[in-house]
């Protein structure tokens, strides 16, 4: 199976955004063997409070979501689309939603976000490339709760044999989902995001070698990267991770693809050399919506 991160640089300008996705697809190679194109947190609106609930969609519903649904068919891949706002019960707060589309364009699974990205990391003078430091001006605020509602619920999807689960760029930090994951014995941990520059180069690659090695996954992280306006800066270097926490690619400060085939068999081996999951005396429980 095929596994592949879109990394791009999104505005608040969701046509151009969408377009730009567009013009990636059409680089993908899909043959016979299954793809998943993961796009990061975020893909098609990075903006703010107004804007993301002037363009919310009900769930399975609206302009996006069509388009979503619309690619995932074209190219008859499993299209996981990393974030998106969705409408909730509330009038003061919505959903920041994964979307999980079928090479049939069904919208087969979504994912809300459970950890809220409420913090203070210090901010970049301009966006980063390549050999390049960036001198740290002032701390930026987040609070991504006044916008969204954290989910409650974990969510998996199957594409054959091969069992998914998905994650949004904050609850990377929180292994105790994804151990929940790894006993709903998932092969693949999907974390699209909008890693910030620097929590990105300092944690970003550690946090996410971390769950591959400790729930024997493989990590498919698509983020965000570069200057997004609004003095918000992404850390880029999306990556695909083996279950021996291995890198089998990575998109460092450029938009772009990164893309790996997944071995089933590296899954087998390295669950059967060293079987954590027999081995682990904690449990942990979430609702696990499938």
């Amino acid at each position: 199976m095929q596994l592949v991160a879109i990394q791009m640089t999104s505005g608040a300008d969701i046509a151009a955004n969408l377009a730009y996705v567009a013009s990636q697809l059409r680089l993908i190679n899909i043959g016979v063997e299954p793809t998943l194109i993961l796009l990061p947190e975020n893909f098609a609106l990075f903006s703010n409070r107004d804007d993301y609930f002037a363009h919310a969609e009900p769930l399975g519903q609206g302009p996006v979501q069509q388009q979503l649904a619309d690619w995932a068919k074209q190219y008859q891949c499993w299209l996981v689309a990393g974030s998106f706002p969705i409408l909730s019960h509330s009038n003061e707060r919505i959903y920041t939603t994964s979307l999980a589309f079928d090479p049939n364009g069904e919208l087969v699974q979504h994912y809300n976000k459970i950890h809220l990205f409420d913090a203070h990391v210090p901010a970049v003078l301009t966006a980063a490339s390549d050999n390049q430091e960036k001198a740290v001006i002032n701390v930026q605020a987040y609070k991504e709760s006044d916008s969204f509602i954290p989910g409650d619920s974990v969510a998996t999807f199957n594409v054959g044999d091969i069992k998914f689960g998905m994650a949004i760029c904050y609850d990377l930090r929180f292994p105790e989902l994804f151990r929940v994951l790894s006993a709903a014995k998932v092969d693949v941990l999907l974390l699209p995001a909008a890693f910030t520059y620097a929590t990105g180069k300092a944690h970003w690659l550690p946090l996410l070698q971390a769950r591959a090695i400790e729930n024997q996954c493989y990590v498919l992280a698509a983020n965000q990267v570069g200057d997004h306006g609004q003095n918000r800066h992404t850390w880029g270097h999306s990556v695909i991770l083996d279950p021996w926490g291995e890198l089998l690619a990575q998109q460092a400060f450029a938009c772009g693809i990164s893309s790996a085939t997944l071995d089933k068999q590296k899954l087998v081996q390295v669950r059967t050399d060293i079987p954590i999951l027999q081995h682990a005396r904690f449990t942990a429980s979430l609702k696990n919506k499938e």
